[in-house]
């Protein structure tokens, strides 16, 4: 796992008037607004449809400004909140492995034919913080995501 975050995640109820204020106040730019039309689930089932979201085309810690539906760990009625801090990894399950023994819990991932984790992992604490943890391999992936703009 990386020793700096690549992006920080921000949830609003209202991605649009996010991006113009967040937009303006840390001088960034946006990636165009996406949801693929994928549903993850979290590891004790609920249903978790991908939210709306954009990235800062500025970094190097870029922000994840995301809009998640009613229920979803991402839906947020308030104004932007800190959601999560998202690092890129060359072993997500080891690091998974690590990070739950030290008292972090799987709460989201994209699990394989055999359940194990794939591309991210989200892991949070008793306390409510949370990490991403996203596999090396999706970097093309996200820089393509970050570089189309809004």
């Amino acid at each position: 796992m990386d020793a700096v975050p690549f992006h920080v995640g921000i949830t609003t109820g209202d991605l649009h008037a996010s991006m113009a204020d967040l937009g303006d106040h840390l001088q960034v730019t946006w990636s165009e607004p996406s949801a693929r039309e994928e549903v993850f689930h979290t590891v004790d089932g609920v249903p978790q449809p991908r939210p709306l979201s954009c990235v800062s085309n500025e970094g190097p810690i870029h922000v994840d400004l995301i809009q998640g539906a009613p229920g979803t760990i991402w839906h947020t009625d308030a104004g932007p909140r800190l959601h999560h801090f998202a690092y890129w990894t060359d072993d997500l399950a080891g690091d998974i492995d690590r990070l739950s023994s030290q008292g972090w819990r799987l709460e989201l991932t994209r699990p394989d034919g055999q359940g194990r984790p794939t591309q991210f992992a989200y892991l949070v604490r008793d306390d409510g913080f949370r990490l991403e943890l996203v596999d090396d391999a999706g970097r093309a992936d996200y820089d393509g995501r970050r570089t189309a703009r809004g």
